[in-house]
């Protein structure tokens, strides 16, 4: 999944307080949109860019009721990667989506609520994961790990894999209808 050298570029962002990740030849384009409240194709988890259609997975609801998998202390380098609250609030509730496909090739968007970050990640610290059988299908997709540790203080970011995508999204994310901005 990833090249032999030292470190792979990552589309890192955050979902509750968990740092999850893409590698970047997985990421079509980031697209920033606003919530529609209204709308047929909002109770089937689609939004249409442009002229495709594209599920949209929000894990939200589900990550938060884990809990958070970090310690209380976050890593400040990641903090500073993934950097939380430094734009300004907006009016209307901003989301980006981090357009893929899945293994068959069909578009999906994972919302997010800040904008996601370009990061080089060790490629000799990741580790494989073995598939999960947690409740959360969120976890399912995931295949590897990266610890990133400054002192006292570790950072766990999870490595997607969008071979297990389409295993897993079926029915896991609460419906959603999004718009460009």
């Amino acid at each position: 999944m990833y090249q032999e050298s030292n470190a792979g570029k990552f589309i890192v962002f955050k979902i509750a307080d968990y740092f999850l990740a893409l590698p970047i030849q997985d990421v079509l384009k980031v697209v920033n949109c606003s919530f529609e409240l209204t709308g047929s194709l909002r109770t089937m988890g689609l939004v249409k860019i442009g002229r495709h259609m594209i599920q949209v997975l929000d894990w939200h609801e589900q990550l938060t009721r884990l809990g958070s998998p970090q310690s209380d202390q976050t890593n400040p380098h990641v903090t500073q990667l993934v950097t939380t609250g430094s734009f300004p609030q907006l009016p209307v509730k901003q989301t980006f989506l981090v357009i893929t496909r899945d293994y068959q090739g069909a578009l999906c968007g994972i919302a997010v609520d800040e904008p996601p970050n370009l990061v080089e990640l060790p490629l000799e610290i990741m580790q494989a994961l073995p598939e999960s059988n947690h409740q959360s299908n969120v976890f399912k997709m995931i295949s590897h790990a990266v610890v990133l540790s400054s002192g006292a203080l570790s950072t766990t970011i999870f490595i997607l894999d969008v071979e297990r995508f389409s295993k897993y999204t079926i029915n896991d994310s609460p419906p959603l209808l999004l718009k460009p901005s």
